[in-house]
């Protein structure tokens, strides 16, 4: 059975009940359950027209005050990752991922370790490319330790693969 019959079933099944209703309790009885149907009706309606409008109250609420953290969704094993795509390349915050190794090391080290693979931000930030990250990890002593292995997977699945398939669907839009 498709909706449409679902719905037309359940009208006719509460037009038998109100007729029903009506030859029990008489008609004007009928009319006062009818208007106080009719009346949660229009709250029901109501409320969620308020819910609507709050709702873009909300998102703007949401937008104004995490702005900052906007595009900050991606974390591994507790830790926070700042990654921004600029179209062309995918770039990780140095310090999540001297986090996520669970290094020390000052930013002029991590950015030799990824040589002419890194830029600052406008905060000063450091960012690696994540294709070259991936490549470091592959290539480091460490990277047959499982939480290396597990990070450089998700750099890949979940970061680099996502943002290659979102190229191809805008050039192919274009």
């Amino acid at each position: 059975m498709n909706s449409r019959h679902v719905r037309a079933v359940l009208v006719a099944v509460l037009i038998a009940t109100l007729l029903g209703w009506s030859d029990l309790l008489g008609w004007r009885t009928l009319v006062a359950l009818l208007a106080g149907v009719a009346l949660a009706l229009l709250l029901l309606a109501a409320v969620w027209q308020l819910r609507a409008c709050l709702g873009d109250a909300h998102a703007a609420l949401r937008e104004r005050f995490w702005a900052r953290e906007a595009g900050v969704h991606h974390s591994f094993a507790g830790v926070t990752l700042k990654i921004d795509d600029d179209g062309r390349h995918v770039w990780l915050g140095g310090s999540g991922l001297l986090r996520v190794l669970g290094r020390l090391e000052r930013d002029d080290v991590l950015a030799a370790r990824h040589a002419g693979h890194w830029r600052r931000r406008a905060d000063g930030a450091l960012q690696l490319r994540v294709d070259a990250v991936v490549h470091v990890l592959a290539q480091m002593p460490e990277r047959n330790d499982p939480r290396v292995q597990k990070f450089r997977r998700y750099l890949e699945r979940d970061v680099l693969h996502p943002a290659a398939r979102r190229r191809e669907l805008l050039q192919g839009d274009a």
